[in-house]
């Protein structure tokens, strides 16, 4: 209820309209604020919505009288204060009033002076008995036991924790009686503190009790002895706790900290706990013998951040500030000191000690990774080594996922040959590194990998620009971090098809130029043996004129057998690298004329004719002159075997500032477009339908190897049955032209 009047509500209930004037005017005089009800029905309708301090209740109404409404607020148990009114001073009906619970009973009229006090006793005798109320029920409702007794110790009142606490009350009565002898403990209440409280002083303290139900508890008591105006204590308040959880509570922290410190000392790694300040209040074992200091150094107070490195000072002062915000466990890689100032790598992993309001400190283990680091120092140079070794490998490797199939590590060399960027390379699955009809069986040779021996084939990839490269691929599979890899190395075979499709060829050719040299030997040997036979059989028979036409034949045909043994000894030294060169400053022009001229019997047994055009001024060339005329008797000798009888073959020795330039032109059968790459290789002749011609197939790879010694060029064109050129082209001397 509210102190100030201002607040006061008082109900006025009387079917008289006057005296609900009056009395209102009057209350309103007083300071109060007067509610009006006519009848007993409205003034319950009122009591039940609203709230009020006070009412005055007329005795007699219409319908429910005030003894109904007065009945009906003492079976609610309400509060609130009633004062009867009536204008009888029946005694009987005085009497009834009050035993239902009415405060008072004022007779009508009511007297002012009378009805001020009644009412103002009557609000604060309301009042008191709220906060009685309100105690009581705190104390019935408190966790804590709450005991009244005599100065004897007699218990007078207890509350239901009482019951609860100290297992005291029993069916509802109280199995100890006396505060003295509730606890079992010889040390407890009874011997310590009946004088201490008689000489009214406080008591308080742990004792051990039994409950009625035999068990053992510990509890905690605070006993004040009360006094009443100065007076000797007349009567004892006790609050009783039961603090047998919080003791086993104590106990169980001590046996873990106890287990803690055990098993910390088993550790082989350093163990600490510091306070709020970091100052080092535990280590384990471990933590002694690795920093080398005693227990009684610890005691006089190390402080945690000489155990670190200057630079990583601030460094754990930022940690501990941010852990002490969060409060979540971390680690840290330090470098810790020792006592004698060696210093280690360590990780530290450190948590705060969690406190009522803030951390009372971290708790930490330090972990020595020397080890660790010498580990990733090797780990990262093989690394390197592998990198290097795998990048330095002359084949191309390309490693893919085996799930997925991607691209995801590539050396160098794959880069070179598959022509693709790193970024390209690592969008590409392994099917695309193969030709669309080769892709299927790719992806099976390096399925079938796993588990099994590596795979190897050949097989073809695609470039990025689309080219195609026989390669030899060996596929194998293995494991890393937990994830399958293919790895594919990849070695270009190009050259080596190459090279076996020429050694094939050589063969081939070398076979035919075996049949031929064969052929060629064997004709003129069995003309010169013919021929030397006969005369050696026939000398006296034969005249003159045979006699000479048979040596005629027989030189011819050893010629021949000389320039046949000669070409195949030419191309054993050219291929053997034994020829030597004798370069000199010689006029071409004269070495061509010579050719010319030599060959010009045999043109004309043809009807062939040859023509020779040499332009001016002349000019100097360094060159084996030998050696140049050979390559004109080869390709001049060539124009005038292919060419018909009647033809023509033209020869042109022309220059400009660099280069001198032999053509050998001719209006023969020309060569086939198939053979014009071949004609320069060894032992490779022109096939003539109808037509035998001789040679070895040497003369014109003699010519390019002879040229191309001389660091010139030769180069061919043909149509077929229209003729051939060949083309010489060797460099001049320069500043030597003559004049």
């Amino acid at each position: 209820m509210s102190h100030a009047t201002d607040f006061i509500t008082v109900l006025i209930a009387d079917d008289s309209a006057l005296t609900r004037q009056a009395t209102s005017a009057i209350l309103t005089g007083l300071g109060y604020h007067p509610v009006t009800a006519s009848s007993g029905d409205e003034t319950l309708s009122l009591l039940q919505y609203s709230s009020f301090d006070a009412l005055l209740l007329d005795v007699n109404m219409p319908g429910k009288s005030g003894i109904d409404v007065l009945r009906f607020l003492m079976e609610k148990n309400d509060m609130l204060p009633v004062i009867m009114i009536s204008g009888s001073g029946e005694i009987d009906q005085v009497v009834q009033c009050v035993k239902m619970g009415a405060y008072d009973y004022l007779t009508k009229p009511v007297d002012l002076n009378r009805l001020a006090v009644v009412l103002k006793n009557a609000l604060s005798e309301s009042a008191l008995r709220q906060k009685v109320r309100l105690l009581s029920a705190a104390v019935d409702q408190s966790p804590v036991a709450v005991v009244i007794a005599d100065i004897e110790g007699h218990i007078e009142y207890a509350n239901p924790s009482f019951s609860t606490v100290s297992g005291a009350f029993i069916g509802g009565s109280v199995a100890k009686d006396n505060i003295f002898n509730i606890s079992d403990d010889p040390a407890g209440i009874s011997l310590n503190s009946r004088k201490t409280i008689v000489s009214g002083q406080v008591w308080q303290g742990d004792f051990c009790n039994r409950k009625a139900t035999g068990e053992l508890c510990w509890e905690r008591a605070i006993i004040s002895p009360v006094s009443s105006q100065g007076k000797a204590p007349s009567h004892i308040l006790a609050l009783i706790q039961d603090i047998t959880d919080i003791r086993k509570g104590k106990e169980a922290l001590r046996r873990s900290i106890r287990r803690f410190r055990e098993l910390a000392d088993l550790l082989p790694q350093p163990v600490f706990e510091t306070d709020r300040k970091g100052i080092i209040t535990y280590s384990n074992r471990a933590g002694f013998i690795t920093f080398g200091y005693s227990r009684d150094e610890m005691k006089k107070g190390l402080h945690a951040l000489q155990f670190f490195s200057s630079g990583d000072r601030s460094r754990v002062l930022r940690g501990i500030q941010g852990r002490k915000i969060s409060g979540r466990f971390s680690s840290h890689e330090f470098t810790i000191l020792k006592k004698d100032g060696t210093g280690f790598p360590a990780l530290v992993y450190a948590a705060p000690i969690s406190g009522r309001n803030s951390p009372s400190g971290f708790r930490g283990i330090v972990v020595d990774i020397t080890e660790l680091k010498e580990t990733e120092r090797k780990l990262i140079e093989n690394k390197k080594k592998y990198l290097n070794l795998f990048q330095a490998i002359p084949d191309a490797i390309i490693v893919a996922d085996a799930e997925s199939g991607v691209l995801v590590e590539w050396n160098r060399q794959a880069q070179l040959l598959f022509d693709y960027s790193p970024e390209e390379l690592s969008c590409l699955h392994m099917g695309d590194l193969y030709p669309e009809e080769l892709r299927d069986e790719a992806v099976v040779s390096f399925r079938s990998a796993s588990g099994r021996s590596p795979q190897t084939l050949e097989t073809q990839i695609v470039t990025g620009h689309g080219l195609r490269i026989n390669v030899h691929l060996s596929a194998g599979m293995f494991m890393t971090s937990g994830n399958k890899r293919f790895v594919g190395i990849f070695r270009d075979i190009s050259e080596q098809k190459r090279s076996e499709r020429l050694i094939r060829e050589n063969v081939r050719l070398k076979n035919d130029f075996i049949s031929t040299v064969s052929h060629e030997l064997r004709t003129p040997l069995f003309s010169i043996l013919g021929f030397t036979g006969t005369l050696l059989r026939e000398m006296d028979e034969l005249d003159r004129a045979t006699i000479l036409e048979f040596l005629s034949i027989i030189h011819d045909e050893s010629k021949r057998l000389s320039s046949l043994i000669e070409d195949v000894l030419m191309i054993s030294r050219i291929d053997s690298g034994r020829v030597s060169y004798k370069k000199s400053e010689i006029d071409p022009a004269v070495t061509i004329s010579e050719v010319c001229r030599s060959l010009k019997i045999r043109a004309d047994e043809k009807n062939i004719e040859l023509h020779l055009k040499v332009s001016v001024p002349a000019v100097r060339v360094f060159a084996d002159p030998d050696s140049l005329k050979q390559v004109a008797i080869n390709i001049i000798g060539n124009a005038l075997k292919f060419t018909p009888v009647g033809g023509r073959v033209d020869v042109l020795l022309s220059y400009d500032t660099d280069s001198m330039f032999l053509s050998v032109k001719d209006n023969g059968r020309g060569i086939p477009e198939d053979d014009i790459e071949k004609v320069f290789e060894k032992f490779y002749r022109v096939e003539c339908a109808g037509d035998a011609v001789d040679g070895t197939g040497l003369g014109l790879s003699i010519a390019r190897e002879i040229v191309e010694a001389h660091e010139g060029t030769i180069t061919v064109q043909s149509n077929l049955h229209e003729g051939t050129e060949f083309l010489v082209r060797l460099p001049l001397l320069k500043m030597n032209y003559l004049q």
